[in-house]
């Protein structure tokens, strides 16, 4: 039986969320069923200097072929006709891609798994839309917009780790959509809880996440200065790649006298090996409708055993109570949470606990990955 051909539509191999979630499936996925490959949206060459990729060689190493973008080029110079066209329109613009020969690459694969709705293609034919599944690597909260260029009447195929209250609120604007369900994944085979308690002088408290408009940090540093009125031995890092200036975040911690206190330690190749080498004492992240952690830092330092703390940034949270992953969206409470976990050993231990077994039995790549395999079994039998 021949296997199903599946096309991940990648934005580029950095070290970000959506680019690990593409490799953690194609590691684990069963590749007698099934065959991947890889289109990247951006050059072959490296576009951001900021950036270095990494899942490039990942995938490459799997046996998976990856296309870029510029394969489909028109490299031809201007013709007498064009450099006229352009003196006579001055709005005229040759074509950069042969869009004939990127849609008949398209074609060739039996399902497109679009790796964030920000690399979907949207005049393409319906023969492609059809077997198009749109994975949501972002969320409203970050980007009110995601959705800008969507045809709110056509009926999607979505991939997404929303739940219920926040699938109503994230898709709101599409008359009907097909949904279906699934979360972040991780290789979790030979992941230990090291992670103990210390009493230590110092007490460091780590934030794991790139800096840009998109990552919003502003409550974690009124925490902090709430923190130190409690605990003035504590100290903030924040572990990502971006400048703070250029971004905006030091406006904050400039405005709340914090500018000296908050420690910037730049990009981590591995999130895991960092958090044990440094101890991290309690971890502050992105949490979504009390909930999950928003994001892979989030599962990677629970896999750890580090107590992790979310400030929720849902519109309306649900209400009940989170013991797995606490969420706040109230200062005093989240400081009160996080001096409470700083401060007592049977607390932070705990919380350690069943954090790492929350990601061990419910994120584990190999067990999961058939899960992924069902709703491609699923796309292609809507095609019948």
């Amino acid at each position: 039986m021949p296997k199903v051909k599946i096309l991940f539509v990648v934005a580029d191999f950095y070290q970000g969320g959506a680019e690990r979630y593409a490799y953690e499936i194609d590691n684990a996925i069963d590749k007698t069923k099934f065959e991947i490959g890889i289109l990247c949206t951006n050059t072959k060459e490296n576009s951001d200097q900021k950036w270095n990729r990494f899942y490039d060689s990942k995938h490459l190493e799997l046996g998976t072929k990856i296309t870029y973008i510029d394969s489909f080029s028109i490299n031809r110079k201007d013709t007498f006709e064009i450099r006229l066209l352009r003196k006579i329109d001055k709005n005229y613009k040759k074509e950069r891609f042969n869009f004939k020969k990127l849609i008949s690459f398209l074609e060739g694969y039996d399902l497109i798994h679009w790796m964030g709705e920000y690399t979907v293609i949207h005049d393409i034919p319906e023969s492609i839309k059809k077997k198009s599944i749109v994975n949501s690597m972002s969320a409203k909260f970050q980007n009110p917009d995601i959705y800008k260029a969507f045809d709110f009447d056509y009926n999607y195929n979505f991939i997404s780790g929303f739940t219920k209250n926040e699938f109503e609120f994230e898709y709101n604007q599409f008359k009907k959509i097909n949904h279906w369900f699934f979360p972040l994944i991780l290789n979790l085979k030979d992941q230990r809880n090291n992670w103990a308690y210390k009493d230590s002088e110092i007490k460091k408290i780590g934030i794991f996440t790139r800096l840009d408009k998109y990552k919003p940090l502003d409550p974690f540093f009124y925490s902090f200065q709430l923190l130190l009125d409690q605990m003035p031995n504590c100290e903030l890092h924040i572990f990502g790649n971006g400048d703070p200036e250029a971004e905006g975040v030091n406006r904050y911690l400039r405005n709340l006298n914090l500018i000296d206190k908050v420690i910037f330690r730049g990009h981590q190749e591995d999130i895991v090996q960092t958090v044990e080498k440094e101890h991290i004492d309690l971890a502050w992240f992105q949490g979504y409708n009390n909930d999950r952690p928003a994001g892979y830092a989030g599962f990677d330092i629970c896999s750890t055993g580090t107590p992790l703390l979310c400030w929720d940034f849902f519109d309306k949270p649900k209400e009940e109570l989170n013991l797995i992953y606490p969420h706040y969206k109230n200062l005093t409470k989240f400081v009160n949470k996080s001096v409470q976990i700083l401060s007592d050993a049977d607390v932070a231990n705990e919380l350690s606990k069943i954090q790492f077994e929350d990601v061990k039995n419910n994120r584990d790549a190999n067990k999961i990955v058939i899960e992924m395999e069902k709703i491609y079994e699923e796309v292609l039998s809507q095609k019948k």
